[in-house]
């Protein structure tokens, strides 16, 4: 099983945390295309799959997506094992992180 406790936003989806922490070869039939969603302000969220689904020569890809862009992701992650889909997590999650300190840290409107 997967520990997605560092993930900071609302999981709305989540077959992710049900695999697992073997190699993935041995766990083809689990990988899909749509694995894990976690939603966050400002309209961003997370996404994670496995392309092509099923298949033993594809990869985790995690995408970071603001106000449903899917053809301009923020960020793009790939991941060839569950080890290296924690990085790539946590890095999506610090990216999210970054656009919403960005957006609330941005200048306030100059009242008189």
């Amino acid at each position: 099983m997967i520990d997605l406790g560092y993930l900071h936003g609302t999981v709305t989806f989540n077959d992710l945390s049900t695999l697992d922490n073997v190699d993935v070869q041995d766990q083809l039939d689990a990988l899909k295309e749509d694995l894990l969603q976690v939603q966050y302000p400002q309209n961003l969220l997370i996404d994670v799959g496995w392309y092509p689904e099923f298949c033993a020569d594809g990869a985790f890809r995690v995408y970071v997506i603001q106000h449903e862009q899917w053809h301009s992701p923020c960020a793009q992650i790939h991941a060839n094992s569950l080890q290296t889909l924690e990085q790539g997590l946590r890095e999506a999650q610090a990216t999210v992180e970054r656009i919403i300190g960005n957006a609330d840290h941005g200048t306030p409107p100059w009242t008189p």
